[in-house]
């Protein structure tokens, strides 16, 4: 289905938010100005800006100006404003560094399980999915690597077969979404996944929870330390190879 204009609109006028546009703290051109920007009607403008209020990222004034808020207030749950709102912080590093904390306190657990009680075919769609991993870093296809990568986890999820445990999830996931294809973008990132991924498979393979349990706790020690070494702001500036 085609997004509606207010949706358009509502994308937008994020763009221009994280792009610095219209900067945190400032207050929004009036809806005629942004009506006339986006040649669009001012009621659209006003369902654009309605939309946005579940980011935290525009605070609604009523009979004023809404206001763009400070980042310490936008949703951390918006896989579209983690980056954005990491790079304006003090520490860009944190929130990456604290979403490894989450997936620690649910996937190790969830490894554990899904070694369990996996079936045949769980088993066979992990595999698949792991040589779809495999293929698309080999051609270079970060999109297609990150992609397979978030629907290894979620087939882990399936094995796992408890629904407590995927509800306390699923509010992360469209910002496990956003950092893996951040991070799949870097070759070496990708590489050493795939290392990681295979010990994960292999103990899933097994039946065996305990090396399921270490594996995973090896991959996501290796996530912090690539996510320190390729995405913080000295990474820009460090010499290739």
């Amino acid at each position: 289905m085609r997004p509606g204009r207010a949706d358009v609109v509502a994308e937008q006028l994020l763009d221009l938010v994280l792009d610095g546009t219209f900067p945190v703290g400032g207050a929004l051109p009036s809806e005629s100005e942004l009506a006339q920007r986006f040649g669009v009607s001012r009621l659209t403008v006003r369902e654009a800006i309605r939309s946005l209020v579940p980011t935290r990222v525009i605070d609604v004034q009523q009979g004023r100006s809404s206001l763009v808020n400070p980042t310490s207030r936008w949703s951390p749950l918006d896989g579209r404003l983690l980056l954005a709102r990491s790079r304006v912080d003090g520490d860009p590093l944190l929130l990456p560094r604290r979403l490894v904390e989450a997936r620690r306190a649910v996937e190790v657990a969830i490894v554990e399980l899904a070694a369990a009680r996996r079936t045949d075919a769980q088993l066979e769609r992990l595999c698949a999915l792991h040589q779809d991993m495999v293929d698309g870093h080999s051609r270079g296809d970060a999109q297609a690597t990150a992609k397979a990568d978030f629907a290894f986890h979620a087939a882990l999820f399936d094995a796992a077969d408890n629904v407590f445990l995927e509800a306390l999830f699923e509010p992360l996931t469209s910002v496990l979404r956003a950092m893996r294809e951040e991070t799949s973008s870097i070759a070496e990132f990708r590489s050493h996944a795939l290392d990681r991924h295979a010990a994960i498979l292999r103990a899933v393979e097994a039946g065996d929870p305990q090396a399921a349990r270490t594996a995973m706790e090896a991959h996501l020690d290796q996530t912090e330390q690539d996510v320190e070494r390729y995405l913080s702001p000295q990474a820009a500036s460090r010499p290739a190879g």
